[in-house]
Formats: C-alpha cells, sequence, structure tokens
C-alpha cells in the first residue's frame, strides 16, 4: 500500500469522524434548548436561597435612583424599578425606608444591561446567525424572544461612604414555542410603570433580578446596623 494511498484513507477517515462529532454536539445542543417552559439565568447562577421569616430591629437605608448606563431604558422604566425593588426590601422585614439624610446605608444600582426583547433565531436552536441556525432555521420552530438584564449593586455606609458590599446580578429569560404568557407572584406591581412588560420574558427578568438583589441586600447588611 503506497503513502498516497494511506494518505488518502486517513483522509476520509478523518472527515468521517469530524461529520459524527459535528452531529452529535448538535443532539446535544438541541437536547439542553428544547423547552415547553421559559428558561432564566437564575435558576443556575443565581442561589435562590429563601429568606427566614423575620421580626426584630431594622436597618435605615435609602434607595438610589436607579442609574441607567444603557440604551433602551427611560427614565420612568428606572423609577418603577425603584419603586418595585423598594417594595421587595419592603417585604423583607428587614429595612426602614428613610431618607438619605437618616439613612445609616445607601443602596447603589446601576442598570447595566436592559434588553427586553432580542432575536434568538428559532426555537431549539443556536441564537440567530449561528451556523446551527442556518443549517436547520427552516425546519423547526417559531423566533425566540429573548430577554436579558444586568444590575450592578453597592450597599454603602453614608457616614463614611466606604462600600461595605457589592454584587453584578444578572438574568436572562427566553419564551420559547407557543408565546405562552409569563406570570410571575408580582404581577399586580407590573401594572403601572412597567406595564408593557407583563407576561413578557422581560417580567421573569426583572422580577428574578430584583428578588435577588433584595435577598443580597438581606444577607449582607452586618449586623450593627441592626438598630431597636
Amino acid at each position: 500500500m503506497t503513502a498516497g494511498l494511506i494518505g488518502n484513507i486517513l483522509k476520509v477517515s478523518m472527515k468521517k469522524s469530524f461529520k459524527i462529532f459535528s452531529f452529535a454536539l448538535i443532539l446535544l445542543f438541541l437536547a439542553g434548548c428544547f423547552s415547553t417552559k421559559p428558561h432564566s439565568v437564575l435558576e443556575k447562577s443565581l442561589t435562590g436561597e429563601p429568606l427566614n421569616p423575620y421580626s426584630g430591629p431594622k436597618v435605615k437605608i435609602t434607595v438610589n435612583d436607579f442609574e441607567l448606563k444603557t440604551s433602551g431604558i427611560y427614565a420612568q422604566v428606572g423609577l418603577a424599578l425603584k419603586e418595585y425593588f423598594i417594595s421587595i426590601l419592603n417585604d423583607t422585614k428587614r429595612f426602614i425606608i428613610v431618607s438619605p439624610q437618616e439613612a445609616d446605608l445607601a443602596v447603589s444600582v446601576e442598570v447595566i444591561e436592559f434588553i427586553p426583547e432580542s432575536s434568538g433565531g428559532k426555537s431549539g436552536l443556536a441564537g440567530g446567525g449561528s451556523s446551527a441556525s442556518s443549517f436547520m432555521g427552516g425546519l423547526l420552530g417559531e423566533p425566540l424572544n429573548k430577554a436579558n438584564m444586568q444590575l450592578r449593586l453597592r450597599i454603602i455606609d453614608r457616614a463614611t461612604s466606604s462600600i461595605i458590599s457589592s454584587r453584578d446580578i444578572q438574568s436572562q429569560a427566553v419564551e420559547n414555542e407557543g408565546n405562552k404568557k409569563i406570570m410571575t407572584p408580582h404581577d399586580k406591581i407590573f401594572k403601572t410603570g412597567l406595564s408593557e412588560y407583563v407576561g413578557t420574558p422581560m417580567s421573569k427578568v426583572i422580577y428574578d433580578c430584583l428578588i435577588e438583589a433584595g435577598r443580597f441586600i438581606a444577607q449582607s447588611v452586618p449586623l450593627s446596623y441592626y438598630k431597636n
């Protein structure tokens, strides 16, 4: 057997192996993407640990206006997000929301990313423009509606201006086949400044991010700030 013939056999074998490997990757991707319910990054990246019921001393805090660091979000939406966040903090029963002059702590929130809707190719496939989408985009599913949000939080001592704790929180939700309406426990809040997002993936993203933000604040404030 000549060296040229051996080389040709190896090339054919490698091509077959690559095709099998590529097909296996596509199958694995599809298995992870097909779903009949909205998926949120919160389920994987955020702890989601519930807060214990609380009754006792509280912390005097002020919540600064949300700083909008991205395009596509209007001032009134920022104010609505702040009101929603304050209601979540009040529900923890750990805080008294006061003016900046009265507060021991200030909570600063920056909106780094706010994307209510973006094209995501076809349901069950990679995002728009990917090789998987171009290869099978005409065969399966409807266009996906994806939403993203990222917040940057800081807890600041009002007397010293020092940062006690900080964290970035990000969530993503994808609406799959059927465009089924998404419900969240606090939908009543969305009837005012956030009404345009009711039933959309963005409502899930907002809920996830702000609930986790409230949990982070409650778990990060030192005990020395709790006063009768």
